[in-house]
């Protein structure tokens, strides 16, 4: 007589490296839905697709041991920063980042422009703000889409 043994499946706890990819890939859906809409302002799918691509990056560095350089204060929400670092630890990307990174990058950190609208202080008299720029919505994301499904081949290989 066969006896079938049972059958105990493990979910193994997920990693910070995985987080981070889970939070990009949720983030993904919001900046497809948002880049379609022509009336509405640009900011929320731009601060969404920077914050999704911040993510996408620290995951794959993440995977590649990157844990402390990752939250060092000038590099922690600096896309162009973290573009370099997965560039030069093997990420297939451009080594100079598209625009639409740059852009994001200057709305997104240090001085979170996409989240407040302050700007840079020196002195009582003096407040630079964010021209409010976004990027091209479509284009960018259909690029970040495709960034993040190769950081999430990349970091499952």
């Amino acid at each position: 007589m066969n006896v079938e043994l049972p059958v105990f499946l493990c979910i193994a706890k997920p990693t910070e490296g995985d987080g981070y990819l889970v939070v990009a890939l949720d983030l993904l859906q919001g900046v497809e839905a948002l880049s379609k809409f022509q009336n509405i302002s640009p900011r929320g799918c731009a601060l969404l697709a920077a914050h999704a691509l911040e993510c996408a990056l620290k995951a794959f560095l993440w995977h590649k041991g990157k844990r402390k350089e990752i939250r060092n204060s000038k590099v922690r929400h600096n896309l162009t920063a973290l573009w370099a670092m997965a560039y030069k630890e093997g990420l297939d990307i451009p080594k100079k980042p598209p625009d639409w990174c740059e852009i994001l990058s200057t709305g997104h950190g240090p001085n979170f422009y996409f989240r407040y609208q302050e700007g840079e202080k020196e002195g009582k008299e003096k407040n630079i703000v964010h021209c409010g720029q976004t990027p091209a919505l479509i284009p960018m994301t259909i690029e970040l889409k495709k960034l993040i499904e190769d950081v999430n081949l990349a970091v499952r290989s």
